[in-house]
């Protein structure tokens, strides 16, 4: 902003300069300009410079912008998991976030002097000219009729792309992944066209965004056209008559149409700046959004664990859930939990894990309500074995250690040896962990868990798509650990108790 007032003042040196310059030289052709053609030099490397800096300056403030707003999304996703789909996230902490870094470094500072800019340039014509000032005023107070019914149909069509972008972002994750199983039962070229259709869709939507754009220029352009052709006629006829000096009135004319290119600049960022608006709309709402949890402190041993009236509702079936549970989960014991199909074993998990609420009731960990207590504390001391995990990585070393140097080698080999696992470190995995078996990749992520030596070992299913040895290997080992162990599992698992699930129709509170 500063930068631009100076730019500002720049100009209105450079017009004032050269037109006393043009203004001696009409009147007579030998009068003395070296001092005048120096200090129109001086305001023009002043002009450049204050230009030249602005947009570095501006990235530099918005870059810690950026920076904060990936850690904060980061940290909510971590805790909470996405907030629609995984792809849409993905965009969201990228691009999205990218354009929100550019809304702030170019439309902001662009708006900010498109409010300061005029007003000192219209004090300059005033006292230097007042009709040609209230001509110019008259112009730039239409100014915000256009862009106001302008902005909100702009507004209303950069929401609706981005939303079309998530959406596509969303859909074309959901594509590759599962290409394989498409193809083999045909649907691929389905999947495809469908594809093409929200592409083609995006692309009406962008086009319509678009048209506003060129719709507010030309809106722009004609204002000014049409203020600087009437302060010019007005001009000429004052210096017909005499009443008006020739230095004066090109001063005002050279500066008349600089009143409405900080406008037009503006309305040009915030067009530029469409994925950014539209972006900032939906993460702040994401982040604005309290956070789960309190300060409660974490537990430091192996915990109890007490579900009282714990209610667990699937989000995608609002109709059914479990009959209230009530138990208990001693420190160091291996419980497990029971059920059909689909009764809500997985998400009784994630409730355990922090990453979901409760419909109704609540987990009480060493006493205190899970609810109260420091979830991303609690988390560090919690391993979970998804039914589904990803291991992110080059090779078999990456994808246990995720990150954390502290894991050695030995405790890796360790680790691998319990369950029965013996592949080499450097090993690579391959595209989506492709090179090794799915039992392989359920065991590895068993893995992933056990070298973190947790307070709490969470396990969705930890023998699904092994081998009677192997799956024994893999009982074996979890017996053996001394940390507080809840599993879910179909197949037959020596504990010390069970949790049943049952399915109820659920109520309107629930």
């Amino acid at each position: 902003m500063f930068l631009g007032l100076v730019s500002t003042v720049a100009i209105i040196g450079q017009a004032a300069v050269l037109s006393s310059l043009l203004g001696a030289l009409f009147h007579d052709p030998h009068a003395p300009v070296a001092s005048r053609a120096w200090l129109f030099v001086g305001f023009s490397a002043l002009r450049m410079i204050s230009s030249g800096l602005s947009e570095p300056v501006t990235s530099r403030i918005a870059s810690p912008i950026r920076r904060d707003l990936r850690q904060r999304a980061l940290h909510r996703v971590l805790a909470d998991g996405p907030m629609t789909s995984v792809d849409a996230t993905v965009q969201l902490c990228t691009r999205g976030i990218d354009a929100i870094e550019s809304y702030i470094a170019k439309y902001v500072p662009s708006l900010v002097l498109a409010t300061l800019a005029p007003v000192l340039l219209l004090g300059w014509l005033a006292l230097h000219d007042v009709w040609s000032a209230a001509i110019v005023l008259v112009c730039v107070a239409l100014l915000p009729v256009f862009m106001v019914l302008l902005g909100l149909e702009a507004k209303e069509k950069m929401e609706q792309r981005w939303r079309e972008q998530q959406e596509l972002a969303g859909y074309f994750g959901d594509v590759v992944r599962g290409m394989t199983v498409l193809k083999s039962f045909n649907r691929s070229s389905d999947a495809v066209k469908n594809l093409d259709e929200v592409g083609d869709a995006l692309q009406q939507t962008t086009m319509g965004t678009l048209r506003v754009a060129f719709l507010s220029s030309f809106a722009l352009e004609l204002l000014s056209s049409l203020a600087t052709a009437l302060v010019a006629l007005v001009l000429g006829l004052r210096l017909l008559n005499g009443s008006l000096g020739l230095a004066t009135a090109l001063a005002v004319l050279l500066l008349t149409p600089e009143v409405f290119l900080p406008l037009r600049r503006s309305a040009a960022q915030f067009h530029g700046s469409a994925d950014g608006i539209a972006a900032a709309s939906e993460l702040l709402a994401y982040l604005e959004v309290p956070e789960r949890g309190g300060d409660a402190p974490a537990p430091t041993s192996a915990p109890s664990i007490e579900l009282r009236d714990l209610v667990v509702t699937h989000p995608s079936r609002r109709a059914m859930a479990n009959a209230p549970l009530n138990a208990t989960v001693s420190p160091g014991s291996l419980v497990s939990i029971v059920g059909p199909s689909g009764v809500g074993k997985s998400t009784l998990l994630r409730i355990l894990c922090g990453l979901r609420e409760p419909a109704s009731g609540a987990v009480l960990v060493n006493g205190v309500d899970l609810a109260t207590m420091d979830v991303v504390a609690f988390q560090r001391v919690v391993a979970w074995l998804p039914q589904d995990p990803n291991l992110p990585g080059a090779n078999i070393r990456e994808a246990v250690q995720m990150g954390d140097a502290t894991i050695d080698d030995d405790s890796i080999i360790a680790a691998m040896h319990s369950v029965g696992l013996a592949l080499e470190l450097d090993r690579s995995l391959g595209e989506g962990s492709a090179e090794l078996s799915a039992g392989q990749r359920r065991r590895l992520a068993l893995v992933r868990c056990l070298v973190r030596n947790p307070l709490v070992l969470v396990l969705d299913e930890p023998t699904a798509h092994l081998d009677t040895e192997s799956a024994a290997l893999v009982h074996e080992a979890v017996a053996r650990l001394a940390m507080t162990r809840i599993v879910a599992t179909h197949r037959p698992f020596a504990v010390d108790r069970s949790i049943t699930l049952t399915t109820v129709v659920a109520s309107d509170a629930s």
